[in-house]
């Protein structure tokens, strides 16, 4: 089986606003690709990018989302795709065998709005062939915190364990392709699980 694991820079963050009281509603836009990882403006408590893109920008746009989803399918038997729950529309319409898991976050940064942001979704696509009952079962909900520190966007080991056992990763056999590497935190879980599993290859990192 050949299996991706996508983590983009998230698409931007679109919000309402009146310009003066009784005004007409208009859209806004807020970049979170160029404030994490490329020349957008980021405030000093921000914590570092895995790595800097002069080309982050780009994921803005949301055809370049709904290209990832296309090249995904095209590409692999299994996959998945990190987004915000606001992030999602952006790969709409899901291909039918595509499901949505959400990973709980209890200590994430509350952010500026009422809502307090503490899950992000997981849009996952598991291999035909691994759908059944057979095997391990998996919940659609994890419950980690994120990491405590290092870079942003960064997914803790648990996640990565968590995604990869959803789309009944075999570490002997498969191939895995991280196509967002980052801070390298994917590899380093696959690591672990090939390490267990006796298994002596490692996860690709490929750039989309």
């Amino acid at each position: 089986m050949r299996l991706a694991i996508a983590d983009p820079p998230y698409p931007p963050m679109f919000s309402e606003r009146r310009d003066r009281e009784g005004g007409p509603l208009r859209v806004t836009s807020r970049s979170r690709a160029r404030r994490w990882y490329g020349d957008g403006p980021r405030s000093t408590t921000d914590s570092p990018a895995a790595d800097f893109h002069p080309e982050a920008g780009t994921w803005d746009d949301l055809t370049e989302h709904r290209r990832l989803l296309e090249r995904l399918v095209d590409e692999f038997d299994g996959w998945a795709i990190a987004t915000t729950p606001d992030g999602l529309g952006a790969y709409h319409p899901l291909p039918i065998a595509a499901r949505i898991m959400a990973w709980h976050r209890p200590t994430a940064m509350p952010g500026g709005g009422r809502l307090m942001s503490r899950w992000e979704p997981v849009i996952v696509l598991i291999p035909e062939e691994r759908r059944g009952r057979a095997g391990m079962r998996v919940s659609d909900v994890l419950t980690a915190n994120p990491p405590t520190a290092g870079f942003v966007g960064a997914k803790p080991p648990e996640w990565t364990r968590w995604v990869l056992d959803a789309l009944g990763y075999e570490p002997a056999t498969d191939e895995l392709v991280d196509l967002f590497p980052g801070s390298g935190s994917v590899a380093a879980a696959a690591d672990g699980m090939l390490a267990l599993a006796g298994a002596h290859h490692n996860p690709r990192e490929e750039r989309p």
